[in-house]
């Protein structure tokens, strides 16, 4: 029950918190701080919250070291006049936290996303988890829609390539729209080409 006597955005606060919202105290291994980045912009995604609400949500969710690497940094960029959004915060979360090495690596898995047996839903979320780690292509619409296209399965891929989204929201209505058809045609028996092929070879 939250305090009627509260402000919106305290109870906003509570309301977000009830979730079990994961902390971060900065002092994790790389795969801890990436698996809570991907929790805290799921949870984001789920409640719907725009970009200024969860950049003034995320500093509840800091503790030591992370909290004060960010009222740092969010000073610096203030005195600068630098606008704070969503993707500027995580595209520092991933060069403070993450060694090149591991960024490295993970741009490499980036590069070489492919669909495969991932449904639309699993790709994107994929797609987006290891987005960060490849700036040139995070800050190139064009680019992103390149990539994002010419990892779908072939079946998806024309399907979708053949309308040439222009950006990446209409790339991933256009995919799961695409895939949506396909699961229709073939009566709810739909399974990418990938995962076909992967039957068809084992021996009956």
């Amino acid at each position: 029950m939250f305090d009627v006597t509260a402000t919106p955005m305290e109870t906003l606060l509570k309301m977000f918190q009830s979730f079990r919202t994961p902390n971060l105290k900065g002092t994790e291994n790389p795969v801890d701080c990436e698996r809570w980045l991907d929790n805290i912009d799921q949870l984001f995604d789920s409640l719907d919250y725009f970009d200024d609400r969860r950049t003034r949500q995320v500093i509840h969710q800091l503790q030591g070291v992370a909290k004060n690497w960010w009222v740092t940094t969010k000073r610096d960029f203030e005195n600068r006049g630098t606008i704070i959004d969503w993707k500027l915060i995580k595209s520092e979360f991933y060069k403070r936290f993450f060694l090149v090495s591991y960024r490295k690596d993970k741009g490499a898995e980036f590069s070489n996303l492919r669909q495969g047996i991932l449904n639309i839903k699993e790709y994107v979320m994929k797609f987006d988890s290891l987005l960060g780690f490849a700036t040139h292509i995070a800050n190139n619409e064009e680019a992103k829609v390149d990539q994002f296209i010419n990892g779908l399965n072939p079946d998806i891929f024309v399907l979708v390539n053949t309308g040439r989204p222009d950006n990446f929201d209409d790339a991933m209505n256009q995919a799961n729209g695409a895939e949506a058809g396909l699961l229709r045609q073939r009566g709810n028996q739909f399974v990418p080409q990938q995962q076909q092929r992967q039957f068809q070879a084992q021996p009956s």
